[in-house]
């Protein structure tokens, strides 16, 4: 989930505009290395040994918001940051990103007329499809877009009817 604070610090992050391999490097460098996190969120360590410690290792475009995430001991939520970051590139790019959640994956005419479908609806240019087999659905498909979620499949129309069962 992206906090107000993480969708703050990616606007600063998009501001600053750092080549996408210096953001791609560094979040890779983040998510394999939980103790380097651990250091440049240590309180003990100071500051000074932490920037130097960023400076060895990432790239210079993105130095100096790393710097300020670890003095605001926010480095932790550089995965968050990078999640509300994509949204504002895409934003910027008049594209949205969307999750199709399927039994039987749909065919390439298929995922384009849900492409189009979600273009109109949300009056974006391009659309990134995430497909995800879920075999749990028995039948149909869930698409994520944003906030909003279109459950067309069996299993959320016998959850629905089981609701409605139980209310009676």
């Amino acid at each position: 989930m992206i906090t107000l604070k993480a969708a703050n610090y990616a606007k600063a992050l998009f501001l600053l505009g750092p080549k996408e391999e210096s953001i791609q490097k560094s979040k890779q460098i983040l998510s394999e290395n939980s103790e380097l996190v651990k250091v440049l969120d240590n309180p003990v360590i100071k500051k000074r040994e932490k920037e130097a410690v960023i400076d060895d290792i990432f790239e210079n475009d993105i130095r100096s918001f790393l710097k300020v995430l670890c003095a605001r001991q926010y480095i932790r939520g550089f995965g968050r940051i990078l999640e509300a970051y994509e949204t504002i590139m895409l934003d910027s790019k008049n594209m949205i990103k969307a999750k199709l959640s399927y039994v039987t994956r749909p065919d390439e005419g298929e995922l384009e007329r849900i492409k189009d479908m979600i273009c109109n609806k949300y009056k974006k240019t391009g659309v990134i499809l995430e497909l995800e087999e879920d075999t749990s659905l028995i039948g149909g498909f869930v698409l994520t877009v944003g906030d909003m979620e279109y459950d067309k499949s069996m299993k959320g129309i016998l959850s629905e009817l089981q609701k409605t069962l139980v209310w009676r």
